[in-house]
């Protein structure tokens, strides 16, 4: 860990969290605890750029609102996640902070792309904790395999409603008419 992130031995405060320098390193807060993000692997950044690109051309181009990739997400008072990307409709801009940069509340869309260090995060704590503030829609890609996997709330949990493995056309729920061929995306680019 970063000398600005010590190990103290005690909880760090949401403040304390909020007061830290910007990374890198990149950070995540997760019910006191700083997690700190190794740096993401080249195919990974690929995988972001290039689907980031597509849903922001999608969604620019529909007037539905905005998507960022590594914004921050508080989705309870005790964690605060950057995902991969992140999407908010033009009726819920207001959840983003114009002073601190942070999504205070439930994005529309939250895209998690796997990475070897954090797949057991991505597929149970952070999807546990994006269901419980209530996210509506949460993705799921593998940059090795190329595959992405769209998961919609309901109450009893998420339900997987769409998928695509590599050389497959995804067509998201979220957004008719969109249609992502990941393979190809990340081969053509």
């Amino acid at each position: 860990m970063s000398t600005v992130l010590e190990k103290t031995g005690r909880k760090m405060t949401l403040a304390e969290f909020l007061s830290l320098p910007p990374g890198p390193p990149h950070i995540e807060f997760e019910d006191g605890e700083v997690i700190e993000m190794p740096p993401a692997r080249p195919g990974h950044q690929k995988v972001v750029l290039r689907l980031g690109s597509v849903i922001d051309a999608h969604v620019r181009g529909q007037r539905l609102g905005e998507v960022w990739p590594e914004v921050g997400v508080q989705v309870s008072p005790t964690r605060i996640y950057v995902p991969d990307l992140v999407y908010l409709s033009r009726e819920r801009m207001n959840l983003l902070h114009p002073e601190d940069g942070i999504v205070h509340g439930a994005p529309d869309l939250v895209v998690e792309i796997l990475s070897p260090y954090g797949i057991r995060r991505d597929r149970l704590t952070k999807l546990t904790a994006y269901h419980r503030a209530g996210v509506t829609w949460y993705w799921i890609v593998d940059p090795e395999d190329l595959t992405i996997e769209e998961y919609h709330h309901s109450p009893e949990g998420y339900v997987r409603v769409a998928g695509a493995d590599a050389g497959e056309v995804f067509r998201p729920g979220l957004f008719p008419g969109l249609e992502i061929d990941l393979q190809k995306l990340i081969e053509e680019g």
